[in-house]
């Protein structure tokens, strides 16, 4: 079987935690379903966005990273036509695939979107693994979404170019589960590059490279707030509609259109304006970020991280108290160049950018700002993204 045969081949490139998921997904798929037929596997990581909140929807510039925390699925095709999954101990069986409000929704809408691009996947049982928390900014249930495409696609056979692959992620995650999101999450999951930065253009979903420059020197040290972040929520969908009534009002399509003149002209006002002045202060961060990438400049990097942050809490009034504790925590540490929430806030995970000998003591004082027992990462690291790991489920 090819599934079986891609396993074997490519493994190679995962990690050992990695090799856990999978082998704990595969664990629970016949414990709690049984041997049935024959089954695939994928792993997919999670996304950790540098510079670019609260743009991909808007057409605007974001530069991110796939990590090497990631989400784990193992599945076979379901011997009665009924659709069962198990994640975390909970489980749930349906005879009907749609959105139900539980955890088989972004797991079975892989299955639906699959069918609406002509390759017909069959009704499945599904076990998931992960070393990527729930709801903390990084992405887990694009991750998870992706990872069930890929093992289906190893299941039947088949492979899709890393565009379409995206593409099919966004219609699970966006039109059949509902969630008003844009293109970044997938295509860094899809499309990021092992050891360096992706530069996504959200308005033409073009991509490019830049390396990270400082190996192991510098750092990303993470810890989850305790705070689950929802980007299905309400706080999203209401900055998600706001951003398409200030655009509209602009006249513009894209947010990299939005003149600063022509945002001071207007008679945008309140939250409006705030939302507008947001989205042209990332633009301008996100071309910032990408001379400081290139020039290996990390306090460079850092302000313009902390500068992100700023504004999600200040425009987009996006923070939460403790986020903005174990923010200002970080950045007093001397060795950290910035501190964010990554992802759309309102809760999630608080990630500094810092010198590798500053990790410890800037995760310690994390920990201790959030006051909570909440699972940490620790490190994030560049990861290669699906089309590298998985080439025979995804052609380039």
């Amino acid at each position: 079987m090819t599934g079986f045969v891609a396993r074997r081949v490519f493994l190679a490139r995962w990690s050992l935690s990695d090799l856990a998921d999978v082998s704990a997904a595969s664990g629970a798929l016949a414990t709690t379903f049984g041997a049935g037929g024959e089954a695939a596997t994928a792993w997919a990581p999670g996304r950790c966005t540098l510079v670019g909140a609260h743009v991909d929807y808007a057409g605007g510039m974001a530069l991110c990273i796939a990590i090497d925390a990631g989400v784990a699925v193992a599945l076979h095709a379901s011997g009665d036509g009924r659709w069962r999954a198990v994640s975390a101990g909970r489980v749930v069986e349906r005879e009907d695939p749609a959105p139900a409000g539980d955890i088989g929704d972004r797991i079975f809408a892989a299955v639906l979107a699959l069918r609406d691009f002509g390759i017909a996947a069959p009704a499945c049982e599904v076990a998931v693994s992960a070393t990527l928390p729930e709801g903390a900014g990084l992405a887990s249930s694009a991750a998870l979404t992706c990872a069930v495409i890929a093992a289906l696609l190893r299941l039947m056979q088949q492979r899709v170019d890393a565009r379409r692959f995206a593409a099919i992620a966004l219609r699970a995650e966006r039109d059949i589960v509902g969630v008003p999101c844009g293109p970044l999450d997938q295509l860094a999951i899809v499309c990021a590059p092992e050891r360096g930065v992706l530069v996504l253009d959200c308005r033409t979903e073009s991509t490019s490279e830049i390396e990270w420059r400082w190996g192991d020197a510098v750092v990303l040290c993470a810890c989850d707030s305790g705070e689950q972040h929802d980007v299905g929520g309400a706080g999203y969908r209401e900055l998600r509609a706001r951003s398409d009534q200030v655009l509209a009002a602009l006249g513009v399509s894209s947010c990299q259109d939005i003149e600063p003149a022509a945002l001071r002209d207007s008679r945008l006002s309140g939250l409006d304006r705030r939302r507008a002045e947001h989205l042209v202060g990332e633009a301008a961060r996100t071309n910032e970020a990408i001379v400081a990438l290139r020039e290996g400049n990390p306090s460079a990097l850092g302000a313009l991280m902390s500068a992100s942050h700023d504004s999600l809490r200040e425009d987009l009034l996006a923070g939460t108290d403790r986020v903005e504790l174990m923010v200002g925590a970080a950045r007093r540490v001397p060795g950290v160049h910035g501190a964010y929430v990554v992802g759309a806030g309102f809760g999630g995970t608080v990630v500094a950018l810092c010198d590798a000998i500053a990790a410890d003591a800037c995760s310690s004082a994390m920990r201790a700002a959030a006051g909570v027992r909440a699972q940490s990462i620790e490190r994030l690291r560049p990861s290669a993204g699906l089309a590298k790991l998985a080439p025979d489920a995804i052609t380039s």
